[in-house]
């Protein structure tokens, strides 16, 4: 409790002290944190995450050029992800959110051709 606590004190501050297009950057918080934080701040401040976000905007842009080479679309490939972490779960779904804005098809129907093994457990990411 005292966590969130501190950080919601902070980002008022931040916002308050810096103005409303302040961007705070969101560096190396544990997996749960990390995306739980930008749920929470993404609709009342400017937030982002390098690890989720960032990674991810790289690798589906090398995607996207790959794809003009090889001529096809990303809802014909299914992908794989050894590690389902802050980079592996925020590639899968901007992947996601890429297909199903092409196709038109509901995101959960994009997620269904994505999987993320990681050391514990195969996650289905429907």
């Amino acid at each position: 409790m005292e966590y969130a606590e501190l950080l919601h004190e902070f980002m008022t501050a931040v916002k308050q002290n810096y103005g409303e297009k302040v961007l705070i950057q969101f560096e190396d918080f544990a997996n749960h944190n990390a995306f739980d934080l930008l749920a929470k701040y993404g609709n009342t401040h400017l937030v982002f995450n390098d690890d989720i976000q960032g990674t991810a905007s790289v690798v589906l842009a090398g995607l996207m050029a790959a794809l003009k080479l090889v001529r096809g679309t990303l809802a014909e490939h299914t992908f794989l992800f050894l590690g389902a972490g802050e980079a592996g779960t925020g590639i899968a779904e901007l992947i996601a959110l890429e297909m199903s804005k092409q196709t038109e098809a509901p995101l959960e129907e994009s997620r269904k051709k994505i999987w993320l093994v990681d050391s514990k457990v195969i996650k289905d990411t429907t």
